[in-house]
């Protein structure tokens, strides 16, 4: 079975070293006898001498001993600073007087290139680094890619025909609305509520693809989270399909009010770059249909789910509310765990999701594990949905097509339940929370019968 994660040990210096390395250089930069000795240099060179570096660094290792103004130096006479002992006495002496001025020039020349040696210096070590971590990070790639070709194996393995299955009902889903639109029967009768309903029913054919793509590669909360989004998708195309036609026109129209609501929040919080006269004119477009669109419906219709409000006569109106009324709060548990999925907080950081609150992030357990449960869990959210809007028709057609995707939900289902069936890890806790979300499936499909 292959690791959750994989270690990727690169070779470089450990944590401080380069700091250290740093404040090392600095520091040798910056002791006293060697900016002595740019002190020196550069009064000799302004007083016109000739002095060899022997005997420069000679003299400034006197200076720098010298205790209550007596300068003790042992050169050869004669040497570069004089033919004789006199000699020697008035270059020193001259060389004294400067460096008061030499070391202020030499020190204040050292603060000024500081930050700039320090940013040449780090960005140089930078690019050393990147080059070997460059390197290393090609051969972790290669050997990441192995482990997620045996992940995605991994999951083929043990959930593929589920993922077909699946797959396959997602197309059905498809294949059912677009007969309903040419029929025009049950709430497709309606114009808005066909197009409604058929927009809805397309994007959740894309976000179950989004959930397939996330499981085979098997990434189980990441499809977790996007189950969240097909959970709301559902219920709310179960909650246009019982409504009036007047309530379908008014949740399309109330993508104005969201997409001005998105602009005007890029706007509060200073991320909408400037804007020119075209965008101008848009955005006082929107406010003006915003505006006749609130004096047509009413105030509430501003506010979230403002359309649903309207049409229940309501002030406000949540999505736990539009839950319960198509009969969808069976789900409520498993929207929870998926909201966990798709926020920061410490439970999903600390967890993961789809195997269940007591299991940690551990490098034992296969990523493809867990994949299953936003695959049954969509699988029922779609022949749930089918079979709601098949309530309201009597076409043959639109009948049949609904049974076709009863199977193809069940055999999600019994795909998935036959691997576990033959997988040592499936504990008592594991079988329990299998049996509790089957329940609840059929709990949810018994509902829409009565």
């Amino acid at each position: 079975m292959e690791s959750a994660c994989l270690k990727w040990n690169a070779t470089v210096k450990k944590n401080g070293a380069i700091q250290e390395q740093l404040d090392k250089a600095l520091t040798q930069a910056a002791l006293p006898e060697n900016v002595l000795l740019l002190a020196l240099a550069r009064s000799v060179k302004r007083l016109g001498l000739q002095c060899d570096e022997p005997d420069l660094k000679a003299l400034g290792i006197a200076l720098n001993k010298a205790e209550d103004g007596v300068i003790k130096l042992d050169l050869d006479i004669p040497c570069s600073l004089g033919r004789t002992g006199e000699e020697i006495q008035d270059t020193v002496n001259c060389l004294v007087n400067d460096l008061n001025e030499t070391v202020k020039e030499v020190s204040d020349q050292i603060a000024d290139a500081v930050p700039q040696v320090v940013q040449t210096t780090l960005e140089k070590m930078a690019d050393l680094i990147e080059d070997e971590l460059l390197a290393q990070a090609m051969e972790h790639t290669e050997s990441l890619n192995k482990i997620e070709e045996l992940r995605v194996n991994t999951v083929e393995r043990l959930w593929g025909k589920a993922v077909d299955q699946l797959n396959m009902l997602r197309h059905l889903v498809v294949e059912w609305n677009t007969a309903a639109a040419e029929l025009k029967k049950g709430a497709y009768a309606n114009s808005h509520t066909a197009l409604a309903l058929s927009r809805v029913i397309l994007r959740a054919y894309s976000v179950v693809g989004e959930i397939i793509a996330l499981a085979r590669a098997g990434y189980a909360d990441g499809a977790l989270a996007r189950w969240r989004s097909l959970h709301e998708i559902c219920v709310i195309a179960m909650f246009l399909s019982k409504q009036s036609d007047k309530c379908a026109q008014m949740y399309l129209s109330h993508s104005l009010i969201e997409e001005l609501r998105l602009i005007e929040s890029g706007e509060d919080n200073g991320t909408i770059s400037a804007k020119n006269t075209e965008d101008d004119q848009y955005l006082r477009a929107l406010k003006k249909q915003k505006r006749q669109l609130v004096e047509a419906f009413g105030p509430a219709f501003a506010k979230d789910y403002g359309w649903a409000s309207i049409e229940l006569g309501r002030a406000k109106i949540t999505f736990r509310e539009l839950e319960s009324i198509v009969g969808m709060e069976v789900l409520r548990q498993g929207y929870q765990h998926a909201n966990s999925a798709t926020h920061g907080g410490a439970l999903a950081a600390l967890t993961r999701i789809s195997l269940g609150m007591g299991v940690e992030y551990s490098g034992e357990i296969s990523p493809a594990f867990g994949c299953e449960v936003a695959m049954s869990y969509a699988a029922g959210s779609l022949s749930t949905l089918i079979a709601e809007l098949c309530l309201e028709t009597e076409n043959a057609d639109l009948l049949v097509m609904n049974i076709v995707a009863q199977k193809f939900s069940s055999n999600v289902r019994e795909h998935i339940k036959n691997s576990k069936g033959k997988l040592s890890r499936v504990t008592p806790r594991v079988k329990f929370k299998l049996r509790q979300m089957e329940k609840s499936v059929l709990k949810s499909k018994r509902g829409r019968k009565r």
